[in-house]
Parts: structure tokens; sequence; C-alpha cells
């Protein structure tokens, strides 16, 4: 209408050469059509993009990258660094951003036992303890009964209830009082007390009827029957700490039993077993438990705040953690009933 060719520029084609990569884009592109975890037809976004992140890796720590070290710094002493990196470009950024918005994201989480679930599983644990043959079969699920508990009244995940220390519940436990004892976590770097433990006040009684000291005594028991006094208490018979697959082994049995037995405590959409395993797991089934529990009971996020306190002390890693100015300035020996309300609602 104006006689202009338009505000659009284009002077042919992409370069020949692959300053903007397109090989790590094609090496994405092909990696999406093979079979994925969840699909036989593609790969999902999270998959195919640890490609990128290989690649700029590599691309970053070359020797070519490494022949001008060009940096930006400001005056708060930040720094960032020029690289040759060919994914850094703003084509293959607008690619990235469009598999991710076309592809979308399958996430399956783990999902949150019932309280009524929870109490079968551990009701059938203690009955396969009392009528086991085996020393084994005692050891395998005192070992998962006391997992079980531990992760799921103070709210952690599957690889953080290998942290229960077995020292430090033969040092704490004499402690304990008529409304709380302390369960020890080891953990990587010194915790508020000054040592890699960190210890966490529990209630001897849940609002649900679970009682984690019980649990726990009884785990200590056989592990100083076994000549154990040091190490994880979540461990085999030859002291090795278990793996999140060896408690699922055990979590499946039980819950594939109580499917048999009572398949009203399981929710409609679970069918089989196989929708036991894709639905249930070790590794966060039991802290999203606790984190539902504690929503219905109405506990405060002060109290889960302070609950999971130690996990930002550990993600530290030595240096001082960033806490809310009330947490920061509070001492955290005396923070006892905040421990107690929330292992309570449990």
């Amino acid at each position: 209408m104006v006689g202009l060719a338009g505000p659009y520029i284009h002077k042919g084609r992409m370069p020949a050469t692959d300053e903007f990569g397109y090989q790590v884009a094609i090496q994405m592109l092909l990696a999406s059509r093979q079979s994925g975890k969840y699909s036989s037809f593609y790969q999902q976004f999270d998959t195919i993009r640890k490609l990128h992140t290989t690649y700029s890796n590599h691309a970053r720590a070359s020797p070519q990258a490494n022949v001008n070290g060009l940096a930006l710094g400001d005056d708060k002493g930040k720094v960032q660094r020029f690289v040759n990196d060919n994914c850094s470009s703003y084509w293959f950024g607008r690619f990235i951003l469009g598999c991710k918005n076309r592809m979308g994201q399958e996430w399956r989480p783990n999902q949150a036992l019932s309280i009524p679930l929870l109490l079968a599983c551990l009701t059938l644990v203690e009955d396969k303890i009392e009528n086991a043959k085996t020393e084994t079969e005692i050891f395998k699920y005192t070992l998962f009964g006391t997992y079980t508990v531990v992760t799921y009244v103070i709210s952690l995940r599957g690889s953080e209830g290998f942290l229960l220390d077995l020292k430090g519940l033969l040092q704490y436990l004499p402690r304990a009082t008529e409304k709380y004892f302390y369960i020890p976590l080891l953990g990587k770097v010194k915790g508020e007390s000054d040592d890699r433990r960190h210890l966490l006040p529990c209630t001897l009684l849940t609002s649900s009827g679970i009682k984690p000291l019980v649990w726990v005594k009884k785990l200590v028991a056989l592990k100083v029957k076994h000549g154990f006094t040091n190490g994880p208490a979540i461990s085999d018979k030859n002291g090795q700490v278990l793996s999140v697959s060896i408690i699922n082994e055990s979590f499946y049995e039980i819950l594939e039993e109580l499917f048999e037995s009572q398949r009203k405590l399981f929710p409609i959409d679970i069918k089989s077993t196989d929708d036991i395993k894709s639905s249930y797991g070790a590794y966060r089934s039991f802290r999203r438990t606790s984190d539902t529990r504690a929503l219905n009971q109405g506990v405060k996020q002060d109290d889960i705040d302070l609950v999971n306190r130690w996990h930002k002390i550990e993600n530290a890693g030595g240096k001082r953690p960033t806490f809310d100015m009330r947490h920061h300035y509070a001492q955290f020996e005396l923070l006892i009933e905040p421990f107690l309300r929330y292992t309570k609602a449990m």
C-alpha cells in the first residue's frame, strides 16, 4: 500500500557452517523420536535437553574455549565469561523454547499414601516380623518398618532416610523424655550443634497412632544384637547402607499383598499391581504423605519450615545458610515445640 518491502530482514539461507548449534539441534530432534521411559514413540524434552548440556559443558571447557579468557565483572565481584559456544546463539535459544512448548512435559510423581493405607502397611510389617521364620526376614522387615516411620514422621525424601545414624541413636535414646526423643541424621557438614549430626526432636506417639520410638528401639536392639554400634542404621547385615531400590522391593511386596486383601484402601485409579509400581515409590511417597498430612492437620508454615531447616544447612555446604530473620535469630536447640507439633500431627 505504501511501497515498502516490509521491516523483516532476510538475506537468504542460513550459513552453511555450524555457528548456531545446528548439529546439536538435529541430535535432539533425532533423539526425541526414540523410545523413552513413558512411551515407545518418543523421549521427553527433559531427556533430550541433556544433549545440549553435554555439548555446552564440553565446548566451554575445551582448550579452544580457554584461549581467550575474556570476562565481564561488576562491582560486587560477579563474573560473566565470554565463551565460544554455538548453542549460545539466539537461534538455538528459540529452538529450545519451541521444543519445550511443543513437546510438553509428562510428570508422573510418586503418589502419597492415605493414612489408612499407611497404617495397614505398618500393621502388616509388624505381623511379618512376629511370624518371621528366619533372622533375615526379621532384619528385612524391621529395616523397612523403621525406614517408613522415620521418613514419614519427619518428612524425609528417600535417600535422606538412609542418613539415620546408629551411633547417634545409641547416644541420644537414653535422653528420651516423656514427650520426645531425638532422631539423629548424619550430615556432610557441621550442623547447628557443632557436629555432623542434625538432631530432630520427635514425638513418642503421632495423632494417627504411630509410635516412632518403639520402631527405632526395635531397630537399635536388632543392630546391637548383630554387633553393630556405629554407621548407618538402615543397613544390611554387612553394615552396607541400603538403596532405594531395595526398600522399594519390600514396599511393593507389602502394597501388593494389601491390594489383594484390602483393595478398598487404594484409590480407584489403582487397578493392578503394575499401577502400584508406577504410582508409588519409596523415594517420594512417604515425603508426600507427610506433607499432605501436615496440610490436612493445619500445621503452620513456620513449623514445616523448621522441620526442614536442616536441608538448608546441608545445601549451604559449610557456608552460613540463609534463613528468615525470625528463624535466623532463634536458638535452634531450644526449638522443641515446633517439631513436636509437626510430628504429633503425623
